[in-house]
């Protein structure tokens, strides 16, 4: 090997270094949430912690960070050696994760963290507020604390390359009494570098701000008198199901060549990547699993990329998924067509690979945060009625393709009005989030969650047949039973729900006469007097 390659190798190597201490939020993040979970007592929190300590101290050492892998591995051995950990014992797993925080940040420093451009870091669940000491900011942290983010607060301005790479936000609140002018600040935190949080919002609790001033600042958003706090925690929740997963994408193209090299690219943004080399192959591709991005070529070999455009926008599961045409066609006439069809933009080939980044990346984020809008309940943040009943009938009809059974449960919460009535609506809201994050955290990640109206909810178990679907229903019951939800110098309040379960095929063969069976069965439930799983 050469010196030249030697030093390849060693640049190459310092990339990768870098690019793992910058997801270091995400995955601490993920420690804290699991140590929350454990405090709360949740069963399986304790096995979740072993194995991201385990995955740490592997990737620690391969990465060439030893005192990573040496904090996750006595954790881990901790874990694993009897008797097990007690809640009480949860400030050893505390002072790991700090050790760990600092570990990463002694790390940046010894390989320099110069930015790395076209890398989606890690969504980490973190928020810097920067707002001086009010009840209005304290509203604002308990808001986005039950919204699930990790909240710093600063009372006076500070710089972003102040902090150091283990505390890089993922969302920055800039209040309008911050010291400096915010629009300042808020430019410093927008600037397009590879280090910009996914969100630079402002409070402006006085509705002082002129929101053209506040674009041309770089703002994403701003939430004025009556949007705090909630209206920030509903954004807040839109963000992290935008920036959780890695983007989806479709790549529709017939010649393998192509289709491989932009799946290179696209690993790039740590995107998911799905080839279809044939209108037929993405339709198929399509009735398994909503992408965010469709890069859709226009000569295919059976249809053309219109037609393929067309059929999804006809699907409402589908209406609002982005779709950038590859064509060597360069004719306005061209354009016109993919534009009726349903298309976004147009990439012509050959395709420059930054352009196609950057173009992937801001649809991707655009198109998810729309679909959250429309179909996401703006307080819960799981499915609304709409988008709910759509993916029942589009279950139900994979279902009947592939002969596999399914379920629809209908919940009910058990005398909420009482609940209203003598604590007050905003306190019934926060009994939603928390029903909300019982029924997420006892379902299967396959399983769909929706509201279905008021306090009734609806879930969709895939290849769930009738005695698996009771089993389940009798499962959120107790869980829910169990949980009641605390409040500050108040007693528990206790919750119950009462359950209808409705089946494909035995109730019925179309999404209307299974979701009508729940309801007959939830009915019943409810009017038994006592919260109770009904089959219908």
């Amino acid at each position: 090997m050469t010196d030249h390659d030697a030093g390849e190798l060693d640049e190459t190597f310092l990339i990768l270094q870098q690019d793992y201490i910058r997801e270091a939020p995400a995955r601490l993040a993920e420690l804290r949430k699991d140590l929350a979970a454990f405090r709360a007592g949740e069963s399986d929190a304790l096995e979740s912690l072993r194995m991201r300590f385990h995955r740490l101290a592997g990737s620690g050492g391969s990465y060439g960070f030893p005192a990573v892998t040496e904090i996750s591995r006595a954790m881990e051995h901790r874990i694993l050696t009897p008797p097990a950990p007690t809640i009480r014992e949860a400030e050893e797993f505390d002072l790991a994760i700090n050790n760990l925080k600092d570990a990463f940040d002694n790390a940046a420093v010894d390989v320099g963290m110069p930015p790395v451009l076209g890398r989606v870091p890690g969504f980490g669940w973190r928020t810097l507020v920067v707002m001086r000491a009010s009840p209005g900011r304290d509203a604002i942290v308990v808001a986005l604390e039950e919204t699930g983010f990790v909240v710093s607060v600063r009372d006076t301005s500070i710089d972003p390359w102040d902090l150091p790479p283990s505390e890089r936000p993922d969302m920055v609140v800039i209040a309008t009494d911050a010291d400096a002018d915010a629009l300042s600040l808020a430019r410093f935190w927008s600037a397009a570098t590879a280090d910009r949080p996914r969100a630079v919002v402002l409070a402006d609790p006085l509705d002082q701000f002129d929101r053209l001033r506040t674009a041309a600042a770089g703002l994403d958003a701003v939430f004025g008198s009556a949007a705090l706090p909630r209206g920030l925690a509903q954004y807040a929740r839109a963000l992290a199901q935008i920036g959780a997963p890695p983007a989806n994408v479709l790549v529709v193209e017939d010649d393998p060549a192509q289709a491989q090299l932009f799946s290179s690219w696209l690993s790039q943004l740590n995107a998911r990547v799905t080839i279809a080399a044939s209108a037929q192959v993405a339709r198929d591709a399509l009735m398994q699993e909503t992408p965010d991005l469709v890069l859709l070529d226009v000569d295919l070999p059976d249809v053309d990329g219109y037609a393929l455009s067309r059929l999804m926008r006809q699907d409402p599961r589908l209406a609002l998924v982005p779709i950038v045409f590859l064509t060597a066609r360069h004719s306005l006439a061209d354009q016109m067509e993919g534009l009726r069809a349903g298309g976004d933009d147009f990439l012509a080939k050959p395709v420059e690979r930054s352009h196609l980044l950057q173009l992937v990346l801001t649809r991707t984020e655009r198109g998810r945060r729309i679909r959250e809008l429309v179909h996401r309940d703006g307080l819960t943040g799981v499915l609304n009625h709409a988008t709910l009943m759509a993916e029942l009938e589009h279950a139900i009809a994979f279902s009947d393709r592939h002969g596999e059974p399914l379920a629809f449960l209908m919940l009910d919460l058990d005398h909420f009005k009482r609940i209203n009535d003598t604590y007050g609506h905003m306190i019934g809201d926060q009994v939603l989030v928390h029903v909300t994050r019982v029924f997420k955290r006892t379902i299967r990640g396959s399983d769909l969650l929706g509201r279905y109206g008021g306090e009734e909810f609806g879930i969709i178990l895939r290849k769930c047949p009738p005695a698996n679907a009771r089993s389940i229903a009798e499962k959120l019951r107790l869980a829910l039973a169990d949980a009641p939800i605390t409040l500050p110098g108040a007693e528990p309040i206790p919750l119950h729900v009462s359950i209808g379960v409705g089946c494909f095929p035995g109730s019925g063969v179309s999404s209307t006469q299974v979701a009508s069976a729940a309801d007959r069965a939830l009915y019943r439930a409810k009017s038994s007097g006592r919260n109770r799983v009904e089959m219908g």
